[in-house]
């Protein structure tokens, strides 16, 4: 039986829905409630305020809200589908070339797989020490455009920021249309999508205290571009009634995320470490190794990725649960597993060390309190399942 006061920390999966946001979307339920789609009163207003959310959303992640060259946002059912669609949109009617290395998640891998059914040429650029992709890498020089680079801002399986957000080329034979996955960014770091020259960027607030069930593709004014499912809602560019009070949630979430960061990240920043410093000192206490991921590189503030050579990270996940913390095994969609997430293999870990890799993370609700009882917990697991000699 999980005990009583758990301590989450498994945010970078999901968050609880922030009570601003809950009261957003109680307000769209209220009055905007009906079909955005609809030529009445009650359809306009609905359709007034899904464009406001809209604006709002385009305008925090710094992309171009109003004008002539306006970039599109294109609602979705959340990341997987945001990921699938920008990257299949900007593929449509070509054939060319893309690159996806091993810190992408899999929905942005299995739809470059796709593409290279197809026909594309598929490029896996390798990554450095700190599980970005190598400095100076770029795609060959005969190779077909259009050309496709899919970045992960931050990756949920390393916890590692990958530095590499400009874009080398926009225009002419050589350009390089980036797409990038935010999913994990926002909480404690700075998006700027027309800065960083993306020609894509997915998002959801799922992950900042925001609903479940939607998400985002933004799409840079100019891209070629088209759609997968077919209708006449969001431009033609996905079919299907829009749900206002999500987006009412999606942006209320983005907006407080975007308002806090700062001090949300020097905080979380913090805890961070001091869980780091809790559980290393615990495990080796109990005769294990533990190594943090990637710390030597550029981390992100709310995650930590640490190795327990000798034991099952499966077994590890589940025994803090039954003490009362909940943490996880890699990213959510690979639960269960029993192969090391690619980003860590990629990293020359041995398979015995990245099979027990475990993930920490922090959201804007984690505290000191919920850290230094996380370590008195974790410290009864660590002499649970540590090794024994000759086993």
């Amino acid at each position: 039986m999980t005990m009583a006061d758990p301590v989450f920390l498994d945010h970078a999966s999901a968050t609880p829905l922030r009570p601003e946001v809950a009261d957003a979307m109680a307000r769209a339920a209220g009055d905007a409630w009906a079909n955005p789609s609809s030529q009445h009163a009650a359809g306009r207003r609905a359709k007034q305020v899904l464009e406001e959310c809209r604006e709002r959303i385009l305008a925090l992640v710094g992309a171009r809200s109003t004008g002539s060259r306006r970039d599109r946002l294109v609602f979705t059912s959340g990341m997987t589908e945001a990921n699938r669609l920008a990257i299949l949109g900007m593929a449509a009617g070509h054939s060319g070339c893309i690159a996806s290395s091993a810190r992408d998640h899999s929905s942005v891998r299995g739809t470059v797989r796709e593409l290279g059914d197809r026909g594309w040429r598929v490029f896996e650029p390798p990554l450095d020490g700190r599980a970005a992709i190598a400095v100076g890498w770029s795609f060959p020089a005969d190779a077909p455009g259009p050309r496709i680079l899919c970045l992960t801002l931050v990756c949920g399986q390393t916890g590692t920021v990958e530095p590499r957000i400009a874009n080398p080329a926009n225009d002419g034979a050589n350009a390089v249309f980036l797409h990038a996955d935010a999913a994990q960014a926002p909480l404690c770091h700075r998006v700027s999508f027309s800065e960083a020259g993306f020609a894509t960027l997915a998002i959801a607030p799922c992950k900042f205290g925001g609903p479940r069930g939607i998400g985002a593709t933004i799409v840079r004014a100019g891209i070629p571009f088209a759609g997968l499912v077919p209708g006449p809602q969001e431009s033609g560019l996905r079919g299907g009634t829009e749900a206002v009070l999500l987006a009412a949630g999606f942006a209320r979430a983005l907006e407080i995320v975007v308002a806090e960061r700062a001090a949300v990240a020097e905080r979380i920043g913090r805890l961070r470490d001091r869980l780091e410093a809790g559980i290393v000192a615990a495990a080796r206490t109990a005769g294990i190794p533990a190594r943090v991921v990637a710390d030597a590189g550029h981390r992100a503030t709310n995650l930590l990725v640490v190795t327990f050579p000798g034991i099952d990270r499966q077994a590890f996940v589940m025994a803090a649960d039954l003490q009362g913390v909940a943490c996880a095994s890699g990213t959510a969609c690979a639960s269960g597993s029993s192969e090391p997430a690619p980003a860590l293999a990629a990293l020359g870990l041995e398979t015995e060390p990245a099979r027990s890799a475990v993930r920490f993370s922090f959201g804007t609700s984690s505290s000191a309190t919920d850290v230094d009882r996380a370590v008195t917990r974790l410290e009864q697991v660590f002499t649970r399942l540590k090794p024994h000699p000759g086993s």
